[in-house]
């Protein structure tokens, strides 16, 4: 793990995610998203890169647990987002 980074866990359903089998190294985005049955948003929703570390599907739960590396300054903002539950997740590019 780089220096000054962290490691944020985020739960997330198979409609919070591509259907892409995430792998350790892969680019992605976690993005703030609207109350369920919410308006979508009027302004581009907050953002956060990230770097998947460990992806894991809980098939007791039905979620996948999702490690990932983020800037550690960003860490705090990512896991209060993720605890609400309103984020998705966007592949940018895959660690192949």
């Amino acid at each position: 793990m780089p220096a000054g980074s962290s490691i944020v866990g985020v739960t997330l359903t198979q409609a919070q995610m591509p259907g892409y089998q995430l792998a350790a190294g892969d680019k992605v985005r976690v993005v703030e998203t609207p109350v369920t049955q919410g308006d979508p948003p009027v302004e581009t929703p907050k953002s956060f890169n990230a770097t998947v570390f460990t992806a894991t599907y809980d098939t007791e739960t039905q979620v996948w647990v999702v490690d990932l590396v983020v800037p550690n300054r960003e860490a705090p903002d990512i896991a209060a987002r993720a605890a609400t539950g309103r984020v998705a997740l966007v592949i940018d590019s895959t660690g192949e």
